[in-house]
């Protein structure tokens, strides 16, 4: 029993110099898979927000053939009621005879 105390009283820095490589190597393999998953969620995050520019992109492009389309057909109804004649004048010219 001497024997084995004897030898392990001159081996116990290598036993803990070797529990330590072997936690540090069993940390950095955790490190390296948690800094892998935060790179996908944020790729994943990035690609919702890639998704949501061409949502928004889509949206401005309708609105603004709507505004154009709007802007047409007023012109459109403005031309029209210029060119019937003024309400007032033909009820003057009927009313004044």
């Amino acid at each position: 029993m001497t024997a084995l105390l004897a030898i392990l009283a001159k081996i116990w820095p290598f036993l803990l110099a070797a529990g330590g490589v072997i936690f540090g190597m069993f940390r950095h393999q955790q490190a390296a898979k948690a800094e892998a998953q935060a790179k996908q969620r944020e790729a994943e995050a990035d690609a919702q927000v890639a998704q949501a520019d061409v949502v928004q992109a889509k949206a401005n492009q309708d609105a603004t053939r709507a505004g154009a389309d709007n802007a047409k057909v007023r012109r459109d109804e403005d031309a029209a009621v210029a060119g019937e004649p003024d309400a007032d004048r033909v009820l003057h010219d009927e009313w004044g005879r």
